[in-house]
């Protein structure tokens, strides 16, 4: 009831907004997806077995999707989810309409398909990287919940609101997968497989060598158990011998790791196999005798209409599931996709509409051309569209084909050159920055290298480049900002660089546009910095003075494109610093929220046209659901609430749009980009 009252004031506070200026009147804000479908680690997959057509499938990043036609099209649902990194989903079989969600941070319920969601228990979570396979298992009578430190607990069907209920003994086990077999809980472990008898956790791990205890999942299907250990693959439970039984895998190549499995439910013979998602390649095996053969799957169709993926082929495995009341359809889910199959696996087809299920960093759009969008997304890189976010295409020729693309620029004077800034995983002491002549065709390498010695060691520092920006009088100078090295400058397009930290004693700068050059004075830039508030320069960055006061945390920053000497910056909580006079003075303006230390106004922007327009996102570091979107009438001076029917996940980028009716791009730490039309100017 709550959360309806906060939704309904929500939506009166906006209409009372616009009618001032963001809007017609009696308008109200609208969100449209806009890229890009599929990409994205997918966790976890439900089907209900009153209606196969009804699917979800579970993100590590942006929640849970629906669709309602057997996986063609999804929908992202999810209101109330407060944690996007889904371990688990398990529908009630009994009532099919009462889904069950296990995140990272809590236990989650929802009676209505997955609309709205309630959480049951905060203590009951799965932050754990890999998750397990089966970690929501509804019995006749309950429901047990498997975690990755805590234990087992169980809560009745007939009261999922009762405080949920410890199985003692698995304390500090990380639990893989649950199971029935012969009418007895069985838990597939760190620490081996455990069968619950009489309200106590037995080992069942007869026949297993010493040191083959890393169960990664469990399973059983019509009198037959199976379980897999992490090292050597395949086991199946011997009844007459009551032990287990090695299966493994004899072909080649044969992995050094393994981690989820699938059973038929009518045909224990066929199981599916994977291979642990550390360990590349990533491989798919199946067997029709119950292990004593088998045969690699090698079959992975990509659909042409979908956006390109760095890898194009099964990557990962996490979760496998048969559509009820079929006996060939299956789903699996990977570190990239979502598969379909209707030969019991032999040709996988690639699902995506509506997968919007991606990490963004920034968001630019072609100076002369409105339609094309250019997204520099995590893991997948440069994807650039010509159709407002219909269809994408990728665009790392030259690049690290598993780049994480930080921040593009595109030059005013001369749209076809760009500038590109990368960042790659565990590959520390270059700064990765590209550059290409040809609208984004090809890519030439224009990194420089720093010392990797010199790094501060501070808990929010990650030594990762995260702003760049050309001077807006020269295409050849460029200057490039980092969390840990301060900013790095080149006046001959990328053949030298030179650090320019004099003066700038946090060189810890993150968030977008945390590194801004002024549009009309030349020399002058800003720079918003973890722990150290915001500097100046007026010399080209050769040396720096601090212009506010403090150890603010400060994010996002932007340069009114209407009145220059505007500048709205982000900062922790729930607060903003607006200068009207270049930086020469801030005064702070307060997000109508309580305050508290994970929150933060990460990302802000201007509308070009519209003068007091400015639309402010923010973002937690406890990867819980954000305060969402807000918007100003009065150049930042008081804002309200945006109405938000998609889930409030982190907002990494916001990018107004010129012209009317006023709109921006919304860029999500997890689920792509929306587009949000705010109204007709009056």
């Amino acid at each position: 009831m709550m959360r309806r009252l906060n939704f309904i004031i929500s939506a009166l506070l906006f209409s009372a907004l616009i009618s001032t200026g963001a809007g017609a009147a009696n308008s109200r804000p609208s969100w449209h997806p806009a890229g890009y479908g599929g990409g994205g680690r997918f966790t976890a997959i439900a089907i209900d077995p009153s209606n196969p057509k009804t699917v979800y499938v579970g993100s590590d990043v942006a929640g849970i999707y629906r669709s309602r036609d057997g996986g063609n099209h999804f929908e992202l649902i999810g209101k109330g989810l407060e944690s996007f990194a889904v371990a688990d989903i398990a529908i009630n079989p009994a009532a099919p309409h009462q889904l069950v969600a296990l995140t990272e941070d809590g236990l989650y319920s929802s009676i209505n398909q997955g609309d709205i969601w309630v959480r049951i228990s905060g203590e009951i979570r799965y932050p754990s990287r890999f998750f397990g396979s089966r970690l929501l298992l509804f019995t006749r009578s309950s429901l047990w919940i498997g975690t990755d430190t805590k234990g087992i607990f169980k809560l009745p069907l007939n009261n999922l609101k009762a405080t949920p209920q410890r199985v003692p003994g698995l304390e500090g086990f990380k639990v893989n997968g649950l199971t029935v077999y012969e009418g007895y809980l069985h838990a597939g472990t760190s620490r081996g497989v455990y069968r619950l008898e009489e309200q106590s956790w037995k080992p069942h791990n007869q026949g297993l060598s010493q040191g083959s205890g890393e169960i990664t999942d469990i399973a059983a299907s019509r009198n037959s158990l199976y379980m897999v250990e992490k090292q050597s693959g395949l086991f199946r439970w011997n009844a007459t011998a009551l032990a287990w039984e090695g299966r493994p895998v004899s072909l080649r190549p044969k992995p050094t790791g393994y981690k989820s499995l699938l059973v038929h439910p009518n045909n224990p013979d066929l199981v599916f196999i994977g291979s642990h998602p550390d360990n590349w390649p990533h491989l798919l095996y199946k067997t029709l005798d119950g292990g004593s053969t088998w045969k690699s799957i090698l079959s992975f169709q990509i659909d042409p209409e979908a956006p390109p993926n760095w890898t194009s082929t099964f990557s990962g495995l996490e979760e496998m599931a048969f559509v009820p009341g079929t006996s060939q359809s299956l789903f699996l889910a990977d570190w990239w996709n979502l598969w379909q199959t209707a030969d019991d696996g032999e040709r996988w087809y690639q699902k995506h509409y509506g997968l919007q299920n991606t990490c963004v960093n920034d968001l630019k759009i072609h100076p002369q051309n409105p339609k094309a969008l250019y997204l520099c997304a995590w893991d997948n890189g440069l994807m650039i569209s010509e159709d407002s976010g219909k269809h994408w295409r990728r665009a790392m020729n030259g690049v690290f084909k598993d780049g994480h693309a930080q921040e593009i620029e595109i030059s005013p004077k001369d749209p076809s050159r760009m500038v590109l800034l990368i960042n790659l995983r565990g590959k520390q002491g270059k700064i990765h920055v590209y550059e290409s002549r040809n609208a984004g065709a090809s890519w030439k390498d224009i990194g420089f290298s720093v010392p990797i010695e010199i790094l501060a060691k501070q808990g929010y520092v990650d030594g990762m480049a995260t702003n760049l920006e050309l001077d807006p009088f020269s295409d050849d100078t460029i200057y490039v900002g980092t969390n840990g090295y301060g900013v790095y400058k080149t006046t001959d397009a990328g053949k030298t660089w030179s650090p320019m930290n004099q003066g700038l004693n946090t060189p810890f700068i993150k968030g977008p546009g945390a590194l801004r050059v002024h549009p009309r004075l030349p020399g002058t830039l800003f720079a918003g910095t973890q722990a150290g508030g915001i500097y100046k320069s007026t010399n080209g960055a050769s040396s720096w003075h601090r212009v506010t006061t403090g150890d603010r945390f400060m994010f996002g920053m932007a340069i009114d494109p209407s009145n220059p000497s505007r500048i709205v910056a982000g900062c922790s909580g729930n607060t903003l610093l607006i200068s009207n006079d270049e930086g020469k003075s801030w005064q702070e303006s307060r997000l109508p929220v309580t305050a508290f230390p994970q929150l933060a106004v990460f990302s802000v922007a201007f509308h070009p046209q519209r003068p007091g327009l400015v639309l402010a996102g923010t973002l937690r570091y406890d990867s819980r659901a954000t305060e969402g979107l807000f918007i100003s009438t009065d150049s930042a001076k008081t804002f309200r609430p945006v109405p938000m029917d998609i889930p409030k996940v982190n907002m990494t980028v916001i990018t107004s749009t010129a012209g009317e009716p006023a709109a921006a791009y919304i860029g999500f730490g997890g689920t792509g980009i929306f587009r949000i039309e705010l109204g007709e100017k009056p």
